[in-house]
């Protein structure tokens, strides 16, 4: 994680278009400084619920673990599950569903 040189703010990954060219900078969305990054890979500072969902869908899912449950989609009973802290530290996790046939995603909190 980078931090503002100016005030102090963390910076964040942003895809720039200049002409023909699309660069990878790092901006301060509070004071709005720029700086070029220490590689053109991103770094991943954050994982939200679409990301997690995404890692889950490039993941090998023969590793995944299964439940029977039925999907609310397609009724399949099998699908692969994962748990996140979606809320606060002191609230319960939430866990997430993946249809093994339909690749329907739903969530259920605890």
């Amino acid at each position: 994680m980078k931090f503002c040189d100016k005030c102090g703010s963390t910076l964040q990954n942003e895809l720039t278009k200049t002409d023909d060219k699309t660069k990878l900078v790092l901006k301060c969305y509070k004071c709005g400084w720029e700086t070029k990054p220490d590689s053109d890979k991103p770094e991943k500072t954050v994982i939200d619920n679409k990301d997690q969902i995404d890692i889950i869908e490039k993941e090998d899912q023969k590793n995944m673990p299964t439940i029977e449950i039925n999907c609310p989609k397609c009724s399949n009973r099998k699908a692969y599950w994962w748990m996140l802290q979606t809320r606060s530290g002191d609230e319960p996790t939430t866990q997430f569903f993946r249809c093994l046939k339909c690749k329907h995603t739903w969530r259920q909190y605890s």
